[in-house]
């Protein structure tokens, strides 16, 4: 059944409201309007929150395509575009041995590479083909096309004197006029003195067979070691002047000259066990008594004269 409309009171059944009751009336009255009112302000305040979160959802899609489209047109410069490519190369030279045109010329195929792309691997490599007693590289870029090379060799350990058939006979004829090796054994040639090199150990070369050229192997590490180990001991436990140090190379032998006395070693036995006869020997043949050589070599014997 439909409710009738609202109308207003007769007047007779009209009363007069007390004033507490006014009061309670406007009160309450205020309270409606103001919960009516923030009723709808929560309803336009959800209507809003819907629109804004739609619309966040809609931008984070194409944010999400933006983002997928500058990745790949990067990624598209670089491998396609020319302004990544090396057109310079820098060689930072430590080491006089280090010909900076040379150098270029070994990196050559580097250029219209990409310059991004490039590791200090690839860079060893082509630099190890061409010197063999290279350690390390260090590489840097500077964008957009510039590469930037520091190359280390490895440390001399001597300086060469090679003598006859050597000297004069163009062995060493557009490699240098001195001559090292290094701590890895190979030799190397420079058209000057190293640095520091007139304080190195030298080494006299004197094997018809064996003719040293720039940056191939000479000396295996443990000749080199017992070289300089004997030179020591004989130093600083005999007290010993050494003035000159040759090598033989086929024969894996080397002489060391020290207070007018050759002395011979090899590498059949250890070093130590040879001056361990040199100490034996010194007990029955005291040394002025040696003219020219003394010969640790033989196990069962030493030979002098």
């Amino acid at each position: 059944m439909p409710l009738k409309k609202p109308s207003r009171l007769p007047k007779h059944l009209n009363r007069a409201a007390s004033p507490f009751v006014r009061t309670m009336a406007k009160k309450y009255y205020r309270t409606t309007m103001v919960r009516r009112r923030m009723r709808n302000i929560s309803h336009g305040t959800r209507k809003w929150t819907k629109v804004a979160s739609a619309i966040g959802s809609e931008f984070k899609v194409w944010a999400g395509i933006a983002g997928i489209l500058t990745v790949l047109a990067i990624i598209g410069i670089l491998l396609f575009s020319p302004i990544f490519d090396v057109k310079q190369i820098q060689v930072r030279r430590q080491d006089a041995r280090l010909d900076i045109e040379e150098v270029q010329e070994v990196l050559k195929p580097l250029f219209r590479t990409r310059l991004p792309f490039i590791t200090k691997s690839q860079v060893f490599e082509l630099l190890a083909d061409q010197y063999p007693d290279i350690r390390r590289i260090e590489i840097s870029k500077q964008y957009p096309s510039t590469l930037i090379i520091s190359a280390y060799l490895d440390t001399v350990a001597a300086e060469l004197k090679l003598d006859e058939p050597y000297t004069g006979t163009g062995a060493m004829s557009g490699s240098g006029s001195y001559a090292y090796v290094t701590t890895d054994g190979y030799a190397v040639f420079t058209p000057i003195a190293l640095a520091g090199g007139d304080k190195l150990p030298k080494l006299r070369i004197t094997d018809w067979g064996v003719k040293p050229t720039n940056r191939t192997f000479l000396l295996s590490t443990e000749f080199l070691q017992t070289i300089f180990q004997a030179r020591d001991m004989l130093s600083n436990n005999f007290g010993f002047n050494v003035t000159d140090i040759t090598v033989f190379i086929r024969a894996q032998e080397f002489h060391i000259r020290a207070n007018k006395v050759s002395l011979w070693f090899d590498l059949t036995s250890p070093v130590a066990l040879q001056f361990q006869r040199f100490r034996d020997f010194l007990k029955t043949v005291p040394l002025d008594q040696v003219k020219e050589y003394v010969d640790l070599r033989i196990s069962d014997r030493v030979i002098y004269k």
